[in-house]
């Protein structure tokens, strides 16, 4: 079985204001903490395939790759 994590409907690298970081609508560690929560309850519901859908942001593609990583070095899948 496969799931999927994301898209999400903020992004982690575009801002009302690009050159302050503040501005942004979500941060990278509030993306990647959402995305292992979905991690988690895929792998419990029995998903052994993990795909993440980001539609166009490259950090939040790397947020669900580092929680990813963090998923299954703390549960020790």
């Amino acid at each position: 079985m496969a799931g999927a994590i994301g898209p999400t409907p903020k992004t982690c690298s575009v801002a009302s204001n690009v050159e302050d970081p503040v501005f942004r609508t979500t941060h990278f560690d509030e993306c990647k903490e959402a995305y292992k929560e979905q991690i988690r309850g895929l792998v419990m519901g029995g998903a052994h395939i993990i795909f993440i859908e980001t539609i166009f942001d490259t950090l939040n593609a790397k947020a669900g790759i580092v929680a990813y990583i963090e998923f299954f070095e703390e549960e020790e899948l």
